[in-house]
């Protein structure tokens, strides 16, 4: 049996709960970026991250924007939990932990989304994730803290 479409209610929540969620993940990954030598090879690799997600909130902006609902300007409560870690690997696997988190919930949700350019999206954010997971489980290992 496949899961009922997502109401324009429930898809918009779905979007700024999410949106609220990349919000973090680009926050935090700025405060990771001031740990780490500007122009090394982590923080160039911890720069594209950030792009990323900085790109996501906006593609979840746009989503939003075609629904019709404006879009939250709350940051998720994930950026207070990684900037409470301490030391560069363990934020980075936080980091990695909460990616993995959004391609959950994006598979999750992914079934119930009705229209193609949503699919389309979400599907692009998972993606983005995936290549982000890898890439800071790269930088992670080379870290000594």
């Amino acid at each position: 049996m496949s899961a009922a479409p997502f109401t324009p209610a429930e898809w918009c929540a779905f979007l700024n709960r999410m949106l609220e969620a990349e919000r973090a993940g680009a926050r935090a990954l700025l405060e990771f970026l001031g740990e780490h030598a500007r122009d090394g090879e982590a923080w160039k690799v911890l720069r594209r991250v950030q792009g990323d997600e900085a790109h996501n909130c906006v593609l979840l902006g746009e989503q939003l924007k075609r629904a019709g609902e404006p879009y939250s300007h709350a940051t998720g409560e994930f950026l207070d939990k990684a900037l409470a870690v301490r030391g560069r690997r363990a934020r980075l696997e936080l980091l990695c932990r909460g990616l993995g988190w959004s391609i959950r919930e994006i598979e999750r949700a992914l079934p119930r989304v009705a229209d193609a350019a949503g699919r389309q999206a979400l599907a692009a954010i998972r993606d983005s994730h995936r290549r982000s997971i890898a890439a800071c489980e790269g930088v992670a290992k080379t870290l000594s803290d």
